[in-house]
């Protein structure tokens, strides 16, 4: 699904991400990378290969879009290094051609240089002259521009005939402000308020529908 945002082309993507078509930009937050093996070392059960999906979707939507330059809107990582790290490596190491700047979140806790021998810039945030990229989404008052933003993971809930319902991630909007849902498999899903949204955009299997 094709949307304007202060007059730019967005493309809302099933893969649960966002693409800026002027720049070839990719947005993707949350994917917390390191999640199961993290909760592994602290014994909790989860499966070993639970979150090689992760690694696998992000090297389809690469080849698949094709982006100039890719930002992680923060908690790249879950937490502290693990063996996961190596993972990630042979992943980006396949995309020379790709630009790839981490906007540091709460969780990402690894050291900027070992992002810097993969040659991924670190930074707190970026702004342009129309938008700012962020992990979380800034106080409104804060700036006059559309603040792009994660951290969330934004859910809304779809009810059906005889009281079914299901809870989908979505796309969150405002007048100042675009929350990208979380990338990740190992991540849950907060219930957004619907009233406060100029738009809410479902993402099903293979496409994405505003439903508000």
């Amino acid at each position: 699904m094709t949307v304007e945002i202060s007059n730019f082309s967005f493309t809302l993507l099933p893969e649960k991400a966002l693409y800026k078509t002027d720049e070839r930009l990719l947005i993707i937050a949350d994917v917390h990378l390191g999640k199961a093996t993290h909760f592994r070392k602290e014994g909790i059960s989860i499966p070993a290969q639970a979150q090689q999906e992760d690694y696998v979707n992000l090297e389809i939507l690469f080849k698949k879009i094709t982006p100039l330059k890719v930002y992680f809107l923060g908690d790249l990582f879950h937490s502290k290094m693990n063996t996961d790290w190596y993972f990630f490596c042979n992943l980006i190491e396949q995309f020379p051609e790709i630009e790839f700047t981490l906007i540091k979140g709460n969780h990402d806790l690894i050291d900027d240089a070992k992002f810097d021998e993969l040659c991924i810039k670190v930074v707190d945030a970026i702004e342009d002259t129309v938008f700012i990229y962020s992990h979380k989404p800034l106080p409104e008052e804060s700036n006059h521009k559309v603040n792009i933003a994660g951290h969330i993971h934004p859910g809304i809930v779809l009810t059906g005939i005889g009281r079914q319902s299901v809870k989908l991630p979505c796309f969150y909007r405002t007048d100042t402000l675009v929350i990208v849902p979380a990338f990740g498999t190992l991540t849950g899903l907060y219930s957004m308020d619907r009233a406060a949204a100029s738009a809410i955009y479902a993402v099903l299997p293979d496409c994405v529908r505003r439903v508000v």
